[in-house]
């Protein structure tokens, strides 16, 4: 869920501060008016568009700033749902096709198993105590 407007006001000053570019830096990197920024942080303004991905990685390159973490900061996409459907991605093999069919709900509930599964052995020791 996005971040209302109070914490994405928040969050756009984070970004600014830890930059260390001014409003019209960041609205210029991102190939917007000069202005952007500033009505973006102004509350008596009314909404304006939030940034695009494409503004987010070009904000990205200027500030340093991963554009997985403007993502979770800006638009309240957490970096674990990326990492899960970007592994999704990369599945291959017999059961490639059978995850495909599957309903994005239902690839989540796999690929949250096969996490748990996954750090389940690596939590397992043997009996001689080494992992």
């Amino acid at each position: 869920m996005p971040p209302d407007d109070d914490e994405f006001r928040a969050a756009v000053r984070d970004v600014l501060g830890r930059s260390g570019l001014s409003m019209r830096a960041l609205s210029a990197a991102m190939g917007r008016d000069p202005g952007y920024i500033a009505a973006l942080l102004d509350p008596s303004r009314p909404s304006r568009a939030r940034p695009t991905p494409a503004d987010l990685v070009a904000a990205s390159d200027a500030t340093g700033i991963s554009f997985v973490e403007l993502l979770d900061l800006l638009w309240g996409i957490p970096p674990s749902r990326l990492a899960r459907e970007l592994a999704g991605l990369g599945v291959s093999g017999p059961l490639a096709a059978d995850l495909a069919r599957l309903p994005e709900t239902e690839r989540v509930e796999v690929a949250d198993f096969a996490a748990y599964l996954a750090a389940r052995h690596a939590g397992r020791r043997t009996a001689s105590g080494k992992r």
